[in-house]
């Protein structure tokens, strides 16, 4: 099971993205083998900003978003009490961003590894949180 922040979806929507090819092979594994995806509620939101501030589409960043959405295998979690709780003492002990926080506490709920490209996102985790990037997920990952 995984939690893969919005980092890697921006990457893999644009070729130009310095990661674009790991994040792609990622979310292609992910899909032939049918696993399963938790994904903040926020996250559409910050792959919509990311694809339109990157290049100034706006109908592509609402596009995608609404392709997400319909991705069989990714489950969307409401930012509810419990989760917004624990992202904020996430983010307080461990000194992350406000949203990477949803993002590591939502891993930790659902016992799940977080995939990011973000490099301080996978610094500031809890001991007992897995967050790799993409391309380190995919080496670990059976063919």
């Amino acid at each position: 099971m995984y939690v893969i922040d919005a980092s890697v979806h921006v990457a893999d929507a644009r070729p130009q993205e310095p990661h674009h090819a790991q994040a792609r092979a990622m979310l292609a594994r992910v899909a032939a083998q049918n696993l399963p995806v938790f994904l903040p509620e926020v996250v559409l939101a910050e792959i919509a900003a990311g694809i339109s501030r990157g290049t100034g589409q706006i109908a592509l960043a609402q596009r995608l978003a609404g392709v997400l959405r319909r991705v069989p295998q990714f489950q969307f979690v409401p930012v509810d009490r419990a989760l917004g709780d624990l992202a904020a003492s996430i983010a307080a002990r461990y000194q992350g961003r406000g949203c990477d926080a949803v993002y590591v506490a939502l891993a930790q709920q659902r016992d799940a590894v977080l995939i990011t490209l973000d490099h301080q996102q996978r610094e500031r985790v809890p001991p007992h949180i897995v967050a790799r990037s993409p391309a380190d997920e995919l080496a670990r990952m059976a063919p």
